[in-house]
């Protein structure tokens, strides 16, 4: 637990010290540059970008035989996404998986293994976008290293579907490392046990939808680019993005703090957009990545707190009305 505890703090410590650092050298005249003509669109895109992770979540839920709305999903989606930003990861997903339940009635097994496809879908997709951002972005690497990492990631894939990771786990008790290996089987077997609940079609529209969410945050970024600068096209804005996302998730420092916004900027510097621009493009997605969910999620936390505080005196008029 203390050695949990103290790599937690490391690695919060070491990616706010890169992110301080960052910050340092950005000029904030050019960010004030963005005035409200850019806004505009940027915040259209945002509230686009929280449309379309509703509607992932809504299809999810659908899919796997359970009744809901869209504003039911916009309620437990921007919750579970506040705790996110003011609490550690471990508590964001059990409270998703709890709100499943009590709005919806999906069983915690059942809601958990909804969230794992999820978040493996969301880090997928753009692990895959970034295979391709480095055979454009580093020709001189040539194909092997895409090659090698579809390689990884095709056999990753394929092991999470296919082995029983539920009769393995008591195994693993006897292997090095095995608190670790028995929380990723266990992972995994949530992500086998979500596959089975989903139909294909629903598969692919949840893959669809994510997908175009990082189109989204992509046409973002080239629009905050386009402010100060010249831009690279949309294309090679979204995978730089994509790049960026997958960098933050592989250092596993929460919201990939400092990291997540290190590469963005070193890639921008790749493909020519100048150190001031970049660094303030960095700032801006970083502002509006948690600043927009973390307001919503404030939102919808009051709106379920009075539901629930409307639900209590319902149920005490009841109880009073009998007796």
């Amino acid at each position: 637990m203390w050695i949990t505890l103290a790599a937690t703090v490391f690695i919060c410590v070491a990616g706010g010290l890169l992110l301080t650092y960052l910050l340092r050298d950005v000029d904030w005249a050019v960010v004030g540059q963005a005035g409200l003509a850019a806004l505009i669109p940027i915040t259209l895109l945002t509230i686009m970008e929280t449309v379309c992770y509703v509607l992932l979540v809504y299809v999810l839920i659908r899919g796997s035989g359970h009744q809901t709305t869209v504003w039911k999903a916009y309620l437990v989606l921007t919750t579970s996404l506040t705790a996110n930003y003011v609490t550690p990861v471990n508590v964001a997903i059990p409270l998703r998986v709890y709100l499943y339940r009590s709005m919806m009635g999906i069983p915690a097994t059942q809601g958990m293994a909804l969230v794992t496809v999820e978040a493996l879908v969301g880090i997928l997709v753009p692990a895959l976008i970034s295979v391709a951002g480095i055979a454009l972005l580093f020709p001189d690497l040539g194909l092997i290293a895409p090659i090698v990492l579809i390689l990884c990631l095709t056999g990753g894939t394929v092991l999470m579907l296919l082995l029983p990771f539920g009769r393995l786990m008591p195994r693993l008790k006897h292997l090095p490392l095995a608190p670790l290996l028995a929380r990723l089987a266990n992972y995994a077997s949530q992500f086998q046990l979500g596959l089975h609940q989903l139909s294909p079609l629903t598969i692919m529209a949840v893959i669809s939808l994510d997908l175009l969410m990082l189109l989204v945050q992509g046409w973002r970024l080239w629009l905050v680019l386009k402010v100060f600068s010249t831009p690279p096209s949309l294309l090679t804005t979204s995978i730089i993005l994509s790049m960026s996302i997958t960098a933050g998730y592989i250092s596993l420092i929460p919201l990939g703090l400092g990291v997540r916004d290190a590469s963005l900027t070193l890639l921008l510097l790749r493909v020519g957009i100048p150190q001031e621009v970049a660094l303030s493009a960095a700032v801006i997605q970083r502002l509006f990545a948690p600043g927009w969910p973390l307001l919503l999620g404030l939102i919808s936390t009051s709106i379920l707190g009075v539901q629930a505080l409307a639900d209590q005196n319902h149920r005490e008029d009841e109880s009073n009305s009998e007796t």
